[in-house]
Parts: C-alpha cells; sequence; structure tokens
C-alpha cells in the first residue's frame, strides 16, 4: 500500500501540484519532485497547446518499489478572464510496477487537475486513481491555496506561498497538510516545503 500512497502523491499535480503539464506548442519540460516517500522524474513534449506526451520514472523510497511508463495529459478546457485564468486537466499513464527484485506488472493512474489564479491568489485541485496488478487500486485528493506577496511584471521572479492538505486512502494517516513556498523565474519554477511532520519538499520545473 506505500507504493500505491506514493505513487499517487507523484505528479504533477500533480505533475499537476507543481506547475501546469501542458506547455506551449514545442516545448520539452522536465520536471523533478521529491518528498520523505517518493521521488520522481517527468519528461514531455507538448506537441500541441491542448495536450503533452512524454515519460515518468518514480522510486519509492520506502516501499522499495518502482512505477515507469507514458504519460499522457490533456488540457480539457481553459477559461481566460480579464485578469484571471482557470484551467481543467486530464492525465493518464500506463506502465509498469514492481517492486525492488520482482518481476513487473501492468500498472498505471488517471487524474484530474483544476487550477484559478489571478496575480495574487491561486487555487488548485487534483484527484488520482492508481491500479497495479500486483499492489492494488487506491485513490488521492489534495488541494491547495497560494498567495503571492507581491505581483511582479513579466520577467521578474515571482514568490508563491501556499498551503496544501493532501489525503490518501492507502496511508495510515490519511491526511497531511503541508507549507510549500514557490519561486517562479521566467521557464524555472522551484519549490520547497515542509510536511505538518517535518519531511522535507522538493520540487522544480524547467522548460526549453
Amino acid at each position: 500500500m506505500r507504493f500505491l500512497t506514493a505513487a499517487l502523491c507523484a505528479v504533477l499535480a500533480a505533475a499537476p501540484a507543481v506547475a501546469r503539464p501542458v506547455s506551449y506548442p514545442g516545448g520539452v519540460t522536465l520536471m523533478q519532485e521529491l518528498d520523505p516517500m517518493m521521488g520522481s522524474a517527468l519528461l514531455h513534449y507538448t506537441p500541441d497547446r491542448h495536450y503533452s506526451v512524454g515519460g515518468r520514472y518514480l522510486r519509492l523510497r520506502e516501499a522499495e518499489a518502482n512505477l515507469a511508463g507514458g504519460q499522457v495529459t490533456w488540457l480539457a478546457r481553459r477559461w481566460n478572464m480579464p485578469s484571471a485564468q482557470a484551467n481543467v486537466y486530464v492525465t493518464g499513464m500506463a506502465g509498469g510496477a514492481w517492486r525492488d527484485g520482482e518481476t513487473a506488472r501492468p500498472g498505471g493512474f488517471v487524474e484530474a487537475q483544476a487550477d484559478w489564479e489571478n496575480r495574487r491568489v491561486m487555487l488548485m485541485g487534483m484527484a488520482r486513481l492508481t491500479h497495479a496488478d500486483n499492489l492494488g487500486t487506491s485513490d488521492m485528493q489534495m488541494a491547495r491555496i497560494g498567495w503571492a506577496p507581491y505581483a511582479g511584471d513579466y520577467g521578474d521572479a515571482h514568490l508563491w506561498l501556499f498551503a496544501q492538505v493532501m489525503r490518501d486512502s492507502a496511508m495510515q494517516d490519511e491526511v497531511q497538510p503541508a507549507i510549500v513556498g514557490r519561486i517562479l523565474y521566467r521557464t524555472i519554477l522551484v519549490e520547497a516545503g515542509v510536511t505538518d511532520r517535518g519531511g522535507l519538499i522538493l520540487n522544480s520545473v524547467f522548460r526549453f
């Protein structure tokens, strides 16, 4: 079950939690996530502004297990408002899941993510369902609310502060709050945070 918990935590949201999972057409994005339970890397290409395709690998540290496969993300809907923007994304990943020393079995997840933001406030929510033939099924939900201390101009370094809460059916203590800080400069994003149990969160995104 720890494997499923960590798999559900990986994205980025997440993908979806870290940054928007569809870039500009022709863009390549590298996303990295690290927390006390897992490490994750995603490399994806955006052929069109409506979707991205790529590959993801997760290392589930405590469970000594792995998940790897191909991922597709679809920008299902975007709202452009005079001073704000909102998005809905749907993601699917299919590949293999295995514990160290064991044979891989089919596994993957489906995910939905929504966000809304203006220059000072951001809201985001994500839900994911993960299944692996040899590990069963689990579900996770995550929500964030963010605040920017200042509204920077284009090309400036932007600072965001987030309150986050995650609920995972595979965890013994299902609800885990956290505080996360984000710095965004041009095409580089870096996040650092801590859970209520003192666990470290480090995430990064590089767009090319």
